[in-house]
């Protein structure tokens, strides 16, 4: 229960996107300075054996300056920037997350499983880099992180090409494709049996540093010139090494977002 509250709060203090991916990129093609306020909903399929889908009411946070930004769970300070290129020191929270007590006994029985064999996977509190070039044709991302917060302790590269479509002077979709890089600490943490479990009983596995896939699509509403409704939902397709895992139910999991906000 106190990891999961500790997760809740940590969604509701900064401005909540299921990536920040999806806000980052409403917040570029506004380039809004100041704080916007509001209030959203945030929720994540189940990946993990008798795991529910949550949906969560949060406030709605963000801060863009020329310097500084914070935007959901991911914040940072802009280095350099000219025309086309922008590097970026970058923080931010993933929601990756399993609570144990949250799980249903009967799927965890039907595994051969029991809570008492499972341990908390904690979020990871990443500190790294990001790279963006701009062009008419989109906007490609690199960024590289690693947890400093003691949960996997290991590192990750996210690669991602995205585009701006603005259908009308109010309307902008935003296409994104992408892929993960997660080093083997990382992808064990999440993926795998953690030692203290296979002691427990569960069967060993590890399946190493693992690529995985994911699309989203974001879009973005000015209702007028201070009021936005804004929405995204991102897709990600788990390679067959984590799919493998005895603690893994599914081949993806979704992640959505919506919300109302005010910029002053």
């Amino acid at each position: 229960m106190l990891k999961r509250t500790v997760f809740t709060t940590l969604l509701c203090f900064p401005f909540v996107v299921f990536a920040a991916d999806v806000d980052k990129t409403i917040k570029q093609i506004n380039k809004v300075k100041g704080v916007s306020l509001g209030m959203g909903v945030v929720g994540r399929t189940g990946m993990y054996v008798g795991e529910k889908t949550e949906v969560i009411p949060v406030p709605v946070i963000a801060y863009e300056s020329d310097r500084f930004f914070v935007r959901g769970l991911y914040a940072g300070a802009n280095l350099y920037q000219n025309q086309v290129v922008k590097f970026s020191a970058i923080a931010n929270a993933s929601m990756m997350i399993l609570d144990v007590d949250k799980l249903s006994r009967r799927k965890l029985a039907e595994k051969n499983l029991n809570k008492s064999q499972l341990e908390d996977r904690d979020l990871s509190v990443d500190l790294g880099f990001e790279g963006l070039i701009h062009s008419p044709y989109g906007q490609l991302s690199l960024q590289a992180v690693n947890d400093v917060g003691g949960a996997s302790k290991g590192a990750e590269l996210r690669l991602k090409y995205e585009y701006f479509w603005s259908l009308t002077p109010e309307l902008t979709i935003i296409p994104n494709v992408g892929v993960n890089w997660l080093s083997d600490k990382r992808a064990n943490y999440y993926y795998g049996v953690l030692d203290s479990e296979v002691a427990r009983g569960v069967t060993s596995y590890k399946p190493n540093q693992l690529l995985v896939p994911q699309v989203s699509l974001g879009a973005i509403y000015n209702i007028t010139k201070n009021i936005s409704l804004s929405g995204a939902v991102k897709q990600e397709f788990l390679p067959n090494k984590a799919q493998n895992g005895p603690l893994i139910n599914e081949k993806t999991t979704t992640i959505f977002y919506t919300g109302l906000t005010y910029n002053f």
